[in-house]
């Protein structure tokens, strides 16, 4: 970790204090005798004592030998490991597909936040469509109003 831990600290340096900066690990590596759940507990909780304030938490994509085990949210029990075990806030990925699932992984304190990327790829609406779903005043961007759904009042 002297390397990584010493990359933070230049630029927490020159990040503003007031401004939360985040960090992205991969939690496994998926190969055996590798980077696994417990170390990325303890590297979280290092650099969470280097200032870091949220930990993206990932898998994989390091190696050509992974063996990576693919489900629906199959990254959620890293987050939650490291969120409960590191204490400190994190960010989920990994093919969370609906907004119950991400409040699910909220409400359940597995995670702090959730970050969907392919889920916004495949459509672009989400955020808006999952707020609509769930009845909350959503101010739509005029450009996308031919798209919003129409909330009847009675």
């Amino acid at each position: 970790m002297r390397f990584p831990l010493e990359v933070f600290d230049a630029v927490r340096d020159v990040w503003p204090q007031e401004k939360p900066i985040s960090v992205r690990i991969s939690a496994t590596d998926w190969v055996p005798g590798g980077f696994d759940a417990s170390q990325a507990v303890e590297a979280s909780a290092m650099l969470k004592a280097h200032g870091c304030d949220i930990i993206d938490v990932s898998s994989g994509q390091t190696t050509t030998m992974a063996q990576p085990v693919y489900g629906r949210m199959y990254q959620a029990p890293f987050s939650d490991r490291i969120r409960n075990e590191a204490h400190i806030p994190t960010m989920s990925v990994g093919n969370i597909q609906n907004w119950d699932q991400v409040n699910t992984l909220i409400v359940t304190g597995q995670a702090d936040l959730c970050v969907l990327a392919r889920g916004h790829l495949y459509e672009p609406y989400f955020t808006l469509h999952a707020a609509a779903e769930q009845e909350y005043e959503v101010e739509w961007p005029k450009q996308y109003l031919p798209a919003a759904p129409v909330r009847r009042k009675g």
